[in-house]
């Protein structure tokens, strides 16, 4: 039985700065019924009071508690100690809350989440600090980010490119790695099979269910199409076209 819905945001509720049709009656219908939301997102450059703004902005209902970002997960899911970053400020303030601090001279982590001024300098600093014995962690693996404009590097990219200067692989702790699905689960106190993992990516949302035991929805809103499935080994337990169909899959159930 399903209690909680762990729900993508990027392509699955939101697309840049448009709510994708149907999302915010979904949402509604979910609290009506009683059943937990979490929004579960690979972003770390914004912070838990910015996203709920944005998805208020939208007419969807969110509190604070109600957002789980790659940032907080990997702030609770490492022990405190110092760090170094490359990101934006949320990602720093998140590990700060968490009792991290920020430091510059042997750090015990190197922290890469994505980083639109990303600099030469920040790469050579995190690059030295790896190969002193720092821990490498990537607060999400996505390669490219899609953009009005176009398609542009990703956090990926700054990883691949660390990982090839310093020979360290990084940590991953959002999806598809399970490290945040398994925060998500405990947040909720409920376990993987109590719960629905619902986004538009195969190698990122569908991939992560899989990691953790999470059934999972691709909705085909965003990244993933039924042409993506037909090639991919990676498959969802369910595909919906709209959060009609979501809807639908749910409450009929």
């Amino acid at each position: 039985m399903i209690k909680s819905v762990l729900l993508d945001l990027d392509g699955t509720v939101y697309r840049g700065t448009e709510p994708v049709p149907g999302a915010s009656k979904f949402i509604k219908r979910l609290r009506e019924k009683g059943l937990d939301c979490l929004f579960v997102t690979n972003r770390a450059n914004r912070s838990a009071e910015t996203v709920c703004r944005i998805l208020r902005e939208m007419d969807i209902e969110c509190e604070v508690e109600n957002l789980l970002t790659s940032a907080q997960a990997t702030a609770s899911h490492l022990p405190p100690g110092k760090f170094y970053y490359i990101g934006e400020e949320p990602l720093r303030d998140a590990l700060i809350e968490r009792g991290h601090t920020f430091s510059e001279d042997e750090p015990d982590y190197v922290i890469v989440g994505y980083d639109p001024f990303l600099t030469y300098q920040k790469l050579e600093k995190a690059t030295l600090f790896l190969r002193a014995g720092a821990k490498f962690i990537g607060t999400n693996p996505d390669k490219v980010l899609y953009t009005e404009y176009g398609i542009i590097p990703g956090n990926g990219a700054t990883l691949a490119a660390l990982t090839v200067a310093s020979e360290v692989e990084p940590t991953i702790i959002g999806k598809p790695e399970r490290v945040i699905i398994d925060i998500a689960l405990q947040q909720l106190k409920i376990l993987p099979q109590e719960a629905l993992l619902v986004g538009d990516s195969i190698e990122t949302d569908v991939r992560a269910g899989l990691n953790s035991g999470v059934p999972t929805a691709l909705i085909l809103t965003g990244v993933s199409s039924r042409q993506d499935l037909e090639k991919s080994e990676v498959q969802p337990d369910w595909v919906v076209e709209n959060f009609e169909e979501l809807e639908e899959l749910i409450f009929s159930a």
